[in-house]
């Protein structure tokens, strides 16, 4: 398959608190997602998920490797904003979504589920009557596991988790993005609730079948009935990458099977 985004012997480093020198938490570690294609990230706290991600999503750079997208060079000017970044960063930035861990954190307390859905679809400058930004977005949050009749005009206060993280996808996915990168999008929400999240990104998926989807996520029994492909983190070390059945069913290294042994437990 040939990748849609793909990051090569990335290697980043961070500043230490109250040393010179910096503490390295990627370490040549290389991976891809296909269109149409989900891709798992596992692996234990300070593993380096969350800034592998975010460096394929180009939300930051490596200190050595490199990054594309659609075959383009992935490169964020400096503070990771446009002046100075390259063709393939603009692109991934207008064409990627993002689903965070903790829903009522990415929602403005202060807008109704209609603003804070259509607000990608204003930044990416279309300009749409009330009536088609409604049609628009309820058809996001419909694909999303949510009634429009009943949610476009509540406030996040008014939503349980489940719910909220359900507008959060539905933002990620109303403008029809190529790439959707999910961060421990189940971590904040209780389990009734996970499975609701789980039936939504799998209807993203059957209803867009040519998106990419990157998963960062501790929950084995999530990635099993999600993820295409998973890779493996340790300690900032690619331990191993393969299809999900393979991975999971029979792990080829000690930690990947500690991580499944864990999840049995």
């Amino acid at each position: 398959m040939t990748a849609l985004v793909a990051a090569n012997h990335i290697v980043k480093t961070f500043p230490r608190a109250g040393a010179s020198e910096r503490q390295q938490v990627l370490f040549d570690v290389s991976a891809s997602v296909g269109a149409g294609e989900c891709l798992a990230v596992i692996g234990g706290s300070g593993s380096g998920k969350s800034t592998l991600t975010r460096i394929m999503l180009g939300l930051e750079n490596a200190d050595s490797g490199d990054v594309s997208y659609a075959g383009m060079p992935v490169v964020a000017g400096r503070g990771g904003r446009l002046p100075g970044s390259s063709d393939g960063f603009r692109a991934l930035r207008r064409e990627s979504g993002l689903v965070f861990q903790n829903p009522f954190a990415s929602l403005d307390p202060r807008w109704t589920v209609l603003r804070s859905v259509a607000e990608p679809l204003v930044l990416a400058g279309r300009r749409l009557s009330r009536g088609d930004a409604v049609e628009v977005v309820s058809r996001a949050l419909r694909t999303a596991g949510l009634e429009p009749e009943d949610m476009l005009d509540r406030l996040p206060s008014e939503l349980s988790g489940g719910q909220a993280q359900r507008v959060a996808i539905a933002r990620a996915i109303v403008a029809e993005p190529r790439v959707i990168l999910a961060d421990e999008p189940m971590s904040a929400i209780d389990v009734t609730a996970r499975v609701q999240i789980l039936d939504a990104l799998n209807a993203i998926r059957a209803a867009h079948p040519d998106m990419a989807l990157i998963v960062v996520s501790h929950d084995l029994g999530v990635v099993q009935h999600l993820a295409d492909r998973i890779l493996v983190l340790h300690d900032g070390h690619m331990v191993e990458t393969g299809p999900t059945e393979t991975v999971l069913g029979g792990p080829a290294e000690d930690y990947t099977r500690q991580l499944v042994a864990a999840a049995s437990l």
